[in-house]
């Protein structure tokens, strides 16, 4: 059920999530968060370090898509409710604690709107991948401890 969760009901999408380890990345993912607004400091530079280099390219896109669709679920929970079902385990727990109302949604939106331009200016200008999705774990942190 989690490739529904995570692919939007679109079977190519859930393929690439498949061949990629989607699952685990936001699984991962998810688990550097839940710490928040502590942050999980030894995860996210193994997140970023994961995803530097030419080899690691695919795996870079596909962080920058998960981040993505962590946000959105993040700001899409403070209105509807934790997603049923669960991308990750523990995840439903995380989304409703950080995003428990409509107030925090909107900040969640706002954030997934602002990253999603830093991604696409980030990629654009060929950023360092590894800094790239470290700042973007960092102005998550930062938004959670607001």
């Amino acid at each position: 059920m989690w490739y529904r969760a995570l692919s939007g009901g679109s079977v190519g999408e859930a393929i690439r999530l498949i061949n990629l380890d989607g699952l685990d990345g936001y699984a991962r993912l998810v688990t550097i968060m839940s710490s928040l607004p502590r942050l999980d400091r030894l995860g996210a530079i193994a997140l970023a370090d994961s995803i530097a280099g030419k080899a690691n390219e695919a795996r870079y896109e596909l962080t920058l898509h998960l981040i993505d669709l962590f946000l959105a679920r993040l700001a899409r929970a403070g209105v509807s409710g934790p997603p049923q079902p669960e991308a990750a385990e523990g995840e439903a727990r995380l989304l409703a604690r950080l995003s428990p109302d409509a107030n925090a949604a909107m900040k969640w939106a706002r954030l997934h709107q602002s990253l999603g331009a830093t991604a696409r200016h980030g990629r654009a200008v060929n950023l360092d991948p590894a800094a790239l999705v470290m700042d973007m774990v960092l102005e998550i942190t930062a938004a959670a401890s607001a």
